[in-house]
């Protein structure tokens, strides 16, 4: 159980006494919590997940896959309705974020979310059975995610012919997808990662703004031209089936090096340096006890 701080305690108490309940409840409902309870959330949430039985991981992983890959068809569409200029990228990157939105709001199991989730329960508990429920759960919604995402681009490729302007425009937003080397695809992809742990570490300060952070997170990854591997697939997929990329290409050129970027981003230079500072802070704090037990 935590310890009290006494000089804390008897100067909340001085404040709170020239104001009301109803202002002291107004404080305590718009003061953001803490980092350490920010990671006590998403470890309980990574840890149902963890818990999550294979079916409703599977399914509901296949079924985020689809959904981002109407990221790919919005960004197209906007795309397709816009002048050739130098602002379309301003514009057309919003479409980036329907996909996003659907998954997130829509709490579905995507893969670089879970690059965060997923890992908070096993920095606390680092058993070789936890490693191997994150291996597990991985191994799972990357592959259904995947799976999904490749779906809908074989539907849009099946289905070019119905717009073919917005065809066109989503395969030149493919091609320009895949055309980095292989380092660069990581270093993209661990800015993807990184932004993806970062709106999940914010959602429990969100509060009714949830949805405007997913827009502005997965704007910034579309604009920046980000590599999201599930996004990725759905846009390699529809390559593929046009004869653009081959299928080795696609999977070891691209989706690998998306995916090493998204672990490296989301859980080493996000999730595991963020539990570095939490435990500084709680070892910060049993120091401060110490020393005021030392002074009494």
């Amino acid at each position: 159980m935590a310890q009290k701080d006494p000089v804390k305690d008897q100067e909340e108490s001085k404040h709170e006494a020239s104001l009301t309940d109803h202002e002291i409840e107004a404080i305590e409902d718009h003061t953001p919590i803490r980092a350490v309870a920010i990671f006590e959330s998403i470890r309980r949430e990574g840890r149902m997940e963890l818990l999550r039985p294979t079916s409703a991981l599977t399914m509901s992983g296949f079924v985020a896959g689809l959904a981002i890959g109407l990221s790919v068809l919005s960004q197209g569409l906007l795309r397709s309705h816009l002048p050739v200029a130098d602002w379309r990228p301003l514009v057309e990157s919003l479409g980036y974020s329907i996909g996003f939105l659907i998954v997130i709001l829509g709490q579905m199991q995507l893969f670089t979310e879970n690059t965060i989730k997923a890992v908070c329960p096993v920095l606390d508990d680092t058993s070789a059975r936890m490693f191997r429920r994150l291996a597990r759960l991985w191994g799972l919604v990357l592959g259904s995610n995947l799976a999904g995402a490749a779906t809908f681009g074989a539907v849009l490729w099946m289905t070019r012919n119905y717009q073919p302007d917005v065809w066109r425009a989503m395969h030149d937003i493919s091609l320009h997808a895949v055309e980095f080397g292989t380092g660069e695809i990581v270093l993209r992809g661990i800015g993807a990662g990184w932004l993806v742990a970062a709106l999940v570490w914010m959602t429990p300060n969100s509060g009714d703004a949830r949805a405007l952070m997913v827009i502005a997170i997965t704007y910034l990854i579309s604009l920046a031209g980000f590599a999201h591997v599930v996004a990725g697939a759905t846009e390699v997929s529809l390559l593929i089936l046009s004869g653009d990329l081959g299928f080795f290409s696609g999977v070891v050129g691209f989706l690998l090096p998306a995916t090493v970027g998204n672990l490296l981003g989301g859980s080493v230079f996000f999730t595991i340096l963020a539990w570095v500072q939490i435990r500084t802070e709680l070892q910060g704090e049993d120091d401060d006890l110490i020393e005021a037990f030392r002074g009494d």
